[in-house]
């Protein structure tokens, strides 16, 4: 084997990695953008999560008060 064909071999070689690093550059930002949608949507579940269990206490907290107020129980 010649020097210049293993010069273009290598060469070949080497776009071809490089096209594929592009590849994987790509998907990875795709991946990424995917991943800060999904931890907004998260947050969001779990700041409703929070005011839930907030009304639920607030709720089971002045029942009792509101029912013995009333003289219910």
């Amino acid at each position: 084997m010649k020097v210049s064909e293993h010069r273009e071999e290598v060469l070949k070689y080497l776009t071809k990695l490089n096209e594929r690093q592009i590849t994987i550059f790509k998907r990875v930002e795709k991946m990424e953008v995917h991943l800060k949608e999904q931890n907004g949507r998260i947050r969001e579940l779990e700041d409703i999560k929070v005011q839930l269990y907030t009304v639920v206490i607030v709720v089971s907290f002045l029942m009792p008060v509101v029912l013995k107020a009333l003289n219910l129980i």
